[in-house]
């Protein structure tokens, strides 16, 4: 996944696999809400805000930003609409274009 000359310190190893698993264990809980949206709905914005945080930790922690962030992270869409300052830069762009071409 990563080199040794990706990374600025020693802990940063530590940090984006913390943040990683994070962000897998709050997409599982997240698609199990999925099957009942509306009795789950600020349940699942609350897993969106979650993640969300996590890709965008993810982009600060590692030397090259949102180039080295894992496919699932790039995969990742809100349920429910949110704030688009609240969104990794990576989701509203691609967002915002997804609606352009509808």
């Amino acid at each position: 996944m990563h080199t040794k000359e990706n990374f600025e310190n020693k802990s940063q190893p530590n940090l984006i696999a913390a943040i990683d698993n994070f962000f897998f264990k709050t997409l599982k809980k997240r698609n199990y809400l999925i099957s009942n949206l509306n009795s789950n709905r600020d349940q699942i914005i609350s897993y969106d805000l979650r993640i969300s945080m996590c890709i965008k930790n993810r982009a600060k922690v590692t030397k090259g930003g949102y180039n080295y962030i894992l496919e699932e992270m790039w995969d990742w869409r809100p349920i429910f609409p949110l704030n688009n300052q609240l969104l990794p830069k990576i989701t509203s762009l691609q967002m915002m274009s997804e609606r352009v071409e509808n």
